[in-house]
């Protein structure tokens, strides 16, 4: 019995020897979070590592050309359908021999994905040279209109010299809150009946601490945000959902506040003293990661040389937009 063993280890081990190796390629992805709010950017980062032992070049010659594809669906398993005109080309991308290479594309440039629900995403990389396609594993996320704790529709001051005929636009400011793996995030949407100017995030629910918003004269949005136990981050928006203001606050004495003028409707934070980064609060959030983390994140290397040559921004300037701090950014 136990030579039968043997024999048939060795039988087995001569066929594995004996069978081909493919050229591999490696392909990782993640997403900057696993939960977001409705219309909110999606960020996708899209690794690769040359294993097939040659360089790879993906150019325009038959023999040269490749192709990166995501797939995203529904929770019924139904595609997610693309944008026009938003087709992603990776020409020009070239690998060397055991060189690893990342790539970010903002998901929802390229996908219809203006609907609550939850979805699940993979990326397919092919090129001539290689027999075969390669992907990588899901990855799955929701979208979700969130929960409004707070509203104000605003009329827009007319510009001068520009009458508006008896017209006046309107704007809504909107908190939601979210509910996200292991906390609660506060996001603000700005828009009107046709269109979505911005969703930022700016904060998460910090115990029983209380946010403050207020409307300025020129229909400005000012936020004073919990952060932490007496410390605020102050935030202001016009109504494209610019960010004005940005600083963080601590209770020293006075706690930190928004005061309106009721007379000429000017907005002021008053109280506090400046917080101090790394001592009085912290910026990183527990479920969220930004777009410079994802990308300066190295992937996991099996055994072997291999060279890490950073970013491709094939994401029409993602980078250049790459959230700076967690909140508010």
């Amino acid at each position: 019995m136990q030579m039968r063993y043997k024999i048939f280890l060795t039988v087995l081990m001569l066929f594995v020897c004996s069978a081909p190796l493919y050229a591999r390629l490696g392909v990782q992805m993640s997403l900057n979070r696993s939960v977001f709010i409705k219309y909110e950017r999606i960020y996708a980062c899209v690794t690769l590592r040359n294993d097939s032992g040659k360089p790879l070049l993906f150019g325009r010659d038959p023999a040269l050309q490749g192709f990166l594809m995501f797939d995203v669906r529904d929770n019924f398993n139904r595609p997610i359908g693309k944008r026009k005109n938003a087709e992603i080309s990776i020409t020009g991308l070239q690998l060397a021999p055991g060189e690893v290479r990342r790539m970010v594309f903002r998901l929802s440039d390229h996908y219809q994905l203006e609907r609550s629900g939850k979805f699940k995403v993979h990326v397919y990389v092919a090129h001539n040279a290689l027999k075969h396609e390669f992907r990588s594993r899901d990855v799955h996320f929701e979208i979700s209109e969130g929960n409004v704790v707070w509203k104000r529709t605003v009329g827009l001051p007319a510009l001068e010299g520009k009458p508006r005929n008896g017209d006046y636009d309107e704007r809504t400011y909107t908190i939601r809150t979210l509910s996200e793996p292991r906390s609660i995030g506060y996001y603000l949407v700005v828009e009107d009946d046709k269109k979505v100017y911005g969703v930022v995030r700016v904060g998460s629910v910090v115990g029983y601490e209380q946010f403050q918003a207020e409307i300025d004269m020129l229909s400005r949005l000012h936020l004073l945000m919990p952060v932490a136990p007496k410390v605020f981050h102050y935030l202001a928006f016009n109504s494209a959902g610019q960010t004005l203001e940005n600083s963080y606050w601590k209770t020293s004495g006075t706690i930190p506040s928004l005061l309106r003028n009721n007379k000429n409707g000017r907005v002021d934070r008053v109280g506090g003293v400046p917080a101090r980064q790394g001592v009085d609060y912290h910026l990183r959030s527990r479920d969220e990661i930004t777009v410079s983390e994802i990308v300066n994140d190295r992937p996991k290397q099996r055994k072997g040389p291999a060279r890490d040559s950073g970013i491709v921004d094939l994401g029409q300037g993602v980078m250049a937009d790459a959230p700076g701090s967690r909140d508010g950014e």
